[in-house]
């Protein structure tokens, strides 16, 4: 058998390649073609990186036409669609559709029809959106089976390992004038190292990113394989977040998190159903949902804030958040394998 893999952004990698070293094991050949997204994060812009990645797992990179290719197809969410619908009219591939975070409540009515199994987060998760069908598959999330040494991202990154680290995810643009940056100064005065994580299409200032370096402070931007953002959560003792579905990672890695709560409700020039995705995740004890700073907030004050999180063992609520909503193991792509050859 076959697992072909459509590849029109880099995100994606993350999700794919799991699965590729999983076939891989059991002796399957993997393909992966390319089309362009003309998107910041288009395969196309990194060449280097997908030939390393396909020589590293054995990928063949090819030009097959979408009439070509035989056994399974793997697609992530609607990128590209009209592609897939090709795959399908062929009838030589099953097709999968990988969710992407919280895409699919928007996307999932696009390939519903198409596809023959669609990975879901997690069945209560399906329900809770309303993205309920017989096509859904409940064995996880492919890029969590990656391992991450913490003293190997300690040395990558040239993080100091003797002092405590805060993740913070950079809030879009949309929503910076929202978000307490003041609380940067604050953790600096409490000795912590404070790591940034934002994507390219919203970028840190130039100042914010002197001040950040000038105080021994690190910032960082996509990188697509291994995930930054999961490299970053291994290494954190907290997270700063501000309504990402990046909490869902902070769930899988076990990382406390406060949450500032600022998305507006308008977005995109409409009312969004869903403010904030995934919201039930914020309603357990590891997570404090704020919706700002108030003028007489300290490092006096965070450093009582941070301790309610971390002066205890959260791990049976991580353990019990994962049992409700997502899933609590590290085999999604053998899971996966075992139903698709079956």
């Amino acid at each position: 058998m076959t697992l072909n893999f459509l590849l029109r952004e880099m995100t994606h990698l993350r999700y794919f390649v799991p699965i590729i070293q999983e076939g891989n094991r059991r002796g399957l050949r993997s393909k992966l073609r390319i089309i362009p997204s003309n998107k910041y994060n288009c395969p196309l812009l990194f060449p280097e990186l997908v030939s390393r990645v396909c020589k590293e797992n054995d990928v063949e990179l090819t030009e097959d036409a979408p009439e070509d290719l035989e056994g399974v197809f793997f697609c992530n969410e609607n990128s590209g669609l009209d592609w897939t619908k090709r795959v399908k009219n062929a009838g030589k591939c099953s097709i999968v559709v990988s969710t992407y975070q919280t895409d699919f409540i928007a996307c999932y009515k696009d390939y519903v029809d198409i596809a023959d199994h669609i990975l879901m987060p997690s069945e209560n998760i399906a329900k809770h959106y309303n993205r309920i069908s017989d096509k859904n598959l409940y064995v996880g999330i492919p890029k969590y089976d990656v391992e991450i040494d913490k003293n190997e991202v300690l040395e990558k990154y040239g993080l100091d390992p003797n002092r405590k680290k805060v993740l913070i995810l950079w809030p879009k643009s949309r929503d910076l004038h929202k978000f307490p940056i003041d609380i940067i100064s604050n953790f600096d005065d409490l000795g912590w190292q404070v790591l940034v994580k934002a994507r390219a299409k919203d970028p840190i200032s130039k100042s914010t990113r002197e001040t950040l370096t000038n105080n021994g402070h690190k910032y960082f931007y996509d990188g697509w394989l291994p995930h930054t953002s999961q490299e970053l959560l291994e290494v954190s003792d907290l997270v700063i977040n501000s309504g990402s579905t990046v909490i869902e990672e902070c769930i899988m890695h076990e990382v406390p998190l406060i949450n500032f709560d600022i998305k507006p409700e308008i977005r995109h020039g409409r009312k969004q159903e869903h403010r904030v995705t995934h919201s039930y995740l914020y309603d357990y004890e590891f997570c404090i949902n704020l919706k700002g700073l108030d003028s007489t907030f300290s490092s006096a004050k965070l450093n009582a804030l941070t301790g309610t999180l971390l002066q205890r063992d959260l791990s049976p609520c991580f353990k019990k958040c994962k049992k409700e909503w997502l899933y609590d193991h590290k085999n999604s792509c053998k899971k996966l394998l075992d139903v698709l050859i079956s």
